[in-house]
């Protein structure tokens, strides 16, 4: 499927795809940046180099998205067996979830920027998050708009590409649900690496 793994070895398929296809889009946003003219094949041979930090810097960003995860199963496990009947109960138990999704969303908006950082040539991975930490230093609410902002636009962008066309012609769905996926990683680091550029240049 498009999106999403049939099996536990597409699945782990995909996340070296996409693990791999991230770096070499780093790799090039980083030398369009410095006006240097690119080869494809470049971005995929010289923008591996950085593979170890980023992966390791990727796990510390799996761990603080932990507190999300668990808030999340305890409230579905809550609403879903009953646990909370009245609405101040529900109410309360949101908060818990919300508060849970706040702490991860703190850690991460400057775990995210070191994922960048970590690209850089000799980085280590504590180095990577310490630099990205006093980058967004007194600008990590802002980081935090910014990063929620990306998913919202792009359902936004996908809902207004892939309605029409599951309606009208729907044979073609899979085929352009699966160019969007695509184009939507190219997306993502671009933003994301825009964002790390405006933070430097303030």
């Amino acid at each position: 499927s498009a999106g999403s793994g049939s099996s536990q070895s597409a699945g782990v398929y995909q996340f070296f795809l996409g693990l791999i296809a991230s770096l070499a889009i780093i790799w090039a946003l980083r030398q369009l940046y410095s006006n240097v003219t690119i080869r494809i094949r470049d971005a995929y041979y010289r923008g591996m180099t950085p593979l170890v930090p980023f992966v390791l810097v990727l796990l510390m960003v799996g761990l603080q998205l932990l507190p999300m995860l668990i808030g999340s199963s305890i409230y579905s496990t809550v609403i879903s067996n009953g646990i909370a009947v009245t609405a101040i109960e529900k109410l309360l138990w949101l908060a818990l979830f919300l508060g849970l999704t706040a702490v991860s969303l703190y850690f991460i908006s400057s775990s995210v920027i070191a994922l960048y950082i970590a690209t850089l040539p000799d980085m280590t991975p504590l180095k990577a998050l310490r630099s990205a930490k006093e980058l967004v230093k007194n600008r990590r609410w802002l980081v935090i708009r910014k990063l929620l902002f990306l998913p919202v636009a792009l359902l936004v962008v996908a809902a207004v590409i892939m309605l029409p066309v599951i309606a009208i012609i729907p044979i073609i769905a899979p085929w352009l649900f699966f160019v969007l996926t695509m184009l939507a990683l190219v997306v993502i680091h671009t933003y994301i690496y825009t964002l790390y550029r405006e933070l430097i240049r303030e």
